[in-house]
């Protein structure tokens, strides 16, 4: 899966409980900032944040960042 659509998909995730990018941001240990390269594709999470963004909104990591269309695991 490429950056942008993760992003997309961590986006929505955001926006469905909603969260801003600063509370994100602040509940993974990153900056506003971090979390809007991440969800526009610029930037990709370091593996730690993965796991964090997964345990946080209740999803596996490989859904939310690799694989081509989400499971319903």
């Amino acid at each position: 899966m490429n950056r942008v659509e993760s992003g997309k998909r961590l986006q929505e995730l955001r926006t469905q409980r909603g969260m801003s990018r600063a509370a994100l941001g602040q509940a993974i240990g990153v900056s506003e900032t971090a979390v809007q390269y991440y969800e526009t594709g610029e930037r990709t999470p370091r593996d730690d944040i993965k796991v964090k963004i997964a345990a946080l909104f209740g999803v596996s990591i490989l859904d939310l960042f690799y694989a081509d269309e989400p499971t319903n695991s």
